[in-house]
Protein backbone atom coordinates (compact mmCIF):
# COMPACT_ATOMS: atom_id res chain seq x y z
CA UNK A 1 0.00 0.00 0.00
CA UNK A 2 1.51 3.29 -1.10
CA UNK A 3 -1.05 5.69 0.34
CA UNK A 4 -2.30 5.84 3.89
CA UNK A 5 -5.93 4.91 4.33
CA UNK A 6 -6.26 8.21 6.17
CA UNK A 7 -5.52 10.19 3.03
CA UNK A 8 -7.98 8.22 0.92
CA UNK A 9 -11.22 9.97 -0.02
CA UNK A 10 -14.08 8.51 1.96
CA UNK A 11 -15.97 7.31 -1.13
CA UNK A 12 -12.79 5.58 -2.38
CA UNK A 13 -12.23 4.00 1.02
CA UNK A 14 -15.76 2.66 1.04
CA UNK A 15 -15.41 1.35 -2.52
CA UNK A 16 -12.09 -0.36 -1.65
CA UNK A 17 -13.55 -1.85 1.50
CA UNK A 18 -16.45 -3.34 -0.47
CA UNK A 19 -14.24 -4.62 -3.31
CA UNK A 20 -12.63 -8.04 -3.75
CA UNK A 21 -9.32 -6.58 -2.51
CA UNK A 22 -8.66 -8.09 0.94
CA UNK A 23 -7.46 -4.74 2.29
CA UNK A 24 -8.62 -2.70 4.01
CA UNK A 25 -10.10 -5.47 6.10
CA UNK A 26 -11.70 -5.79 9.49
CA UNK A 27 -8.71 -4.60 11.50
CA UNK A 28 -8.24 -1.46 9.42
CA UNK A 29 -11.90 -0.58 9.38
CA UNK A 30 -12.08 -1.20 13.14
CA UNK A 31 -9.26 1.29 13.68
CA UNK A 32 -10.92 3.90 11.47
CA UNK A 33 -14.35 3.52 13.08
CA UNK A 34 -12.83 3.47 16.57
CA UNK A 35 -10.83 6.63 15.91
CA UNK A 36 -14.04 8.33 14.78
CA UNK A 37 -15.76 7.14 17.94
CA UNK A 38 -13.00 8.65 20.08
CA UNK A 39 -13.31 11.81 18.01
CA UNK A 40 -17.01 12.07 18.90
CA UNK A 41 -16.19 11.86 22.59
CA UNK A 42 -13.55 14.56 22.12
CA UNK A 43 -16.07 16.72 20.27
CA UNK A 44 -18.46 16.54 23.22
CA UNK A 45 -15.65 17.73 25.50
CA UNK A 46 -14.74 20.56 23.12
CA UNK A 47 -18.36 21.69 22.80
CA UNK A 48 -18.70 21.72 26.59
CA UNK A 49 -15.63 24.01 26.74
CA UNK A 50 -15.01 23.45 30.44
CA UNK A 51 -11.32 23.65 31.43
CA UNK A 52 -11.91 20.92 34.03
CA UNK A 53 -12.31 18.51 31.07
CA UNK A 54 -9.00 19.43 29.41
CA UNK A 55 -7.21 16.44 30.92
CA UNK A 56 -9.85 14.09 29.49
CA UNK A 57 -9.45 15.71 26.09
CA UNK A 58 -5.66 15.28 26.22
CA UNK A 59 -5.94 11.65 27.28
CA UNK A 60 -8.43 10.90 24.50
CA UNK A 61 -6.16 12.65 21.99
CA UNK A 62 -3.27 10.42 23.08
CA UNK A 63 -5.47 7.34 22.63
CA UNK A 64 -6.58 8.49 19.20
CA UNK A 65 -2.94 8.94 18.21
CA UNK A 66 -2.34 5.31 19.19
CA UNK A 67 -5.38 4.12 17.23
CA UNK A 68 -4.76 5.93 13.93
CA UNK A 69 -1.61 3.99 12.86
CA UNK A 70 -3.40 0.67 13.35
CA UNK A 71 -5.45 1.23 10.18
CA UNK A 72 -2.42 1.19 7.90
CA UNK A 73 -0.61 -1.23 10.21
CA UNK A 74 -3.31 -3.85 9.70
CA UNK A 75 -2.79 -3.64 5.93
CA UNK A 76 0.98 -4.03 6.43
CA UNK A 77 0.49 -7.01 8.76
CA UNK A 78 -1.84 -8.73 6.30
CA UNK A 79 0.60 -8.13 3.43
CA UNK A 80 3.47 -9.61 5.45
CA UNK A 81 1.38 -12.65 6.34
CA UNK A 82 0.37 -13.23 2.72
CA UNK A 83 4.01 -12.89 1.64
CA UNK A 84 4.96 -15.53 4.22
CA UNK A 85 2.37 -17.94 2.83
CA UNK A 86 3.86 -17.47 -0.65
CA UNK A 87 7.36 -18.54 0.44
CA UNK A 88 8.68 -21.66 -1.29
CA UNK A 89 8.34 -25.03 0.44
CA UNK A 90 10.03 -27.54 -1.79
CA UNK A 91 12.38 -28.99 0.84
CA UNK A 92 12.56 -29.34 4.62
CA UNK A 93 14.70 -26.22 5.06
CA UNK A 94 12.28 -24.08 3.04
CA UNK A 95 9.26 -25.57 4.84
CA UNK A 96 10.80 -24.83 8.24
CA UNK A 97 11.68 -21.25 7.21
CA UNK A 98 8.19 -20.72 5.77
CA UNK A 99 6.54 -22.00 8.96
CA UNK A 100 8.74 -19.77 11.13
CA UNK A 101 7.98 -16.73 8.97
CA UNK A 102 4.25 -17.46 8.95
CA UNK A 103 4.29 -17.79 12.73
CA UNK A 104 6.17 -14.50 13.21
CA UNK A 105 3.84 -12.67 10.83
CA UNK A 106 0.77 -14.16 12.51
CA UNK A 107 1.98 -13.13 15.96
CA UNK A 108 2.52 -9.57 14.73
CA UNK A 109 -0.90 -9.57 13.05
CA UNK A 110 -2.44 -10.69 16.35
CA UNK A 111 -0.65 -8.28 18.65
CA UNK A 112 -1.75 -5.18 16.74
CA UNK A 113 -5.52 -5.78 17.03
CA UNK A 114 -5.13 -6.77 20.68
CA UNK A 115 -3.24 -3.52 21.35
CA UNK A 116 -6.02 -1.72 19.52
CA UNK A 117 -8.68 -3.33 21.71
CA UNK A 118 -6.71 -2.44 24.83
CA UNK A 119 -6.65 1.18 23.65
CA UNK A 120 -10.37 1.02 22.93
CA UNK A 121 -10.94 -0.25 26.48
CA UNK A 122 -9.21 2.85 27.83
CA UNK A 123 -11.38 5.07 25.62
CA UNK A 124 -14.55 3.35 26.82
CA UNK A 125 -13.50 3.92 30.43
CA UNK A 126 -12.88 7.60 29.77
CA UNK A 127 -16.22 7.94 27.99
CA UNK A 128 -18.02 6.77 31.12
CA UNK A 129 -16.14 9.35 33.20
CA UNK A 130 -16.84 12.15 30.71
CA UNK A 131 -20.51 11.42 30.08
CA UNK A 132 -21.93 13.03 33.26
CA UNK A 133 -19.62 16.05 32.88
CA UNK A 134 -20.42 17.24 29.37
CA UNK A 135 -23.31 19.45 28.32
CA UNK A 136 -26.57 17.51 28.21
CA UNK A 137 -26.97 18.41 24.53
CA UNK A 138 -23.87 16.34 23.62
CA UNK A 139 -24.30 13.35 25.94
CA UNK A 140 -25.63 11.40 22.96
CA UNK A 141 -22.36 12.07 21.12
CA UNK A 142 -20.38 10.55 24.00
CA UNK A 143 -22.71 7.55 23.93
CA UNK A 144 -22.51 7.23 20.15
CA UNK A 145 -18.73 7.51 20.31
CA UNK A 146 -18.61 4.79 22.95
CA UNK A 147 -20.88 2.57 20.83
CA UNK A 148 -18.55 2.99 17.85
CA UNK A 149 -15.52 2.21 20.00
CA UNK A 150 -17.17 -0.90 21.45
CA UNK A 151 -18.20 -2.12 18.00
CA UNK A 152 -14.69 -1.44 16.75
CA UNK A 153 -13.27 -3.45 19.65
CA UNK A 154 -15.47 -6.39 18.71
CA UNK A 155 -14.36 -6.10 15.08
CA UNK A 156 -10.67 -5.96 16.03
CA UNK A 157 -11.17 -9.06 18.18
CA UNK A 158 -12.37 -10.93 15.08
CA UNK A 159 -8.98 -10.27 13.49
CA UNK A 160 -7.15 -11.41 16.62
CA UNK A 161 -9.33 -14.52 16.88
CA UNK A 162 -8.65 -15.76 13.36
CA UNK A 163 -4.93 -15.26 13.91
CA UNK A 164 -4.94 -17.00 17.29
CA UNK A 165 -6.68 -19.95 15.63
CA UNK A 166 -3.92 -19.97 13.01
CA UNK A 167 -1.26 -19.99 15.73
CA UNK A 168 -2.98 -22.89 17.45
CA UNK A 169 -2.89 -24.84 14.16
CA UNK A 170 0.82 -24.06 13.93
CA UNK A 171 1.23 -25.32 17.51
CA UNK A 172 2.83 -21.96 18.33
CA UNK A 173 4.12 -21.25 21.82
CA UNK A 174 2.73 -17.71 21.42
CA UNK A 175 -0.92 -18.79 21.09
CA UNK A 176 -1.64 -19.27 24.80
CA UNK A 177 -0.20 -15.89 25.82
CA UNK A 178 -2.12 -14.07 23.11
CA UNK A 179 -5.31 -15.92 24.07
CA UNK A 180 -4.80 -14.88 27.71
CA UNK A 181 -4.29 -11.27 26.61
CA UNK A 182 -7.51 -11.47 24.59
CA UNK A 183 -9.43 -12.85 27.57
CA UNK A 184 -8.09 -10.11 29.82
CA UNK A 185 -9.11 -7.25 27.55
CA UNK A 186 -12.54 -8.68 26.77
CA UNK A 187 -13.29 -8.91 30.48
CA UNK A 188 -12.45 -5.19 30.81
CA UNK A 189 -14.92 -4.40 28.04
CA UNK A 190 -17.52 -6.93 29.18
CA UNK A 191 -17.47 -8.54 25.74
CA UNK A 192 -18.36 -12.23 25.76
CA UNK A 193 -15.40 -14.56 25.25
Amino acid sequence: MNTSLWSTHLDDLLRRTASSDPTPGGGSVAAIAGALGVGLIQMAINVTADPSLDDFGSRLQALRERIVPAADGDVEDFSALMAAYRLPRTDDVQRAERKRTIEEATVAATRRPLELVETFAEAVGLSHEVEPLVKKTVVSDVQAGRDLVLGSARAALRTADINIAGLLRLDSDSAAGLQDRRTSVTSRLEIPA
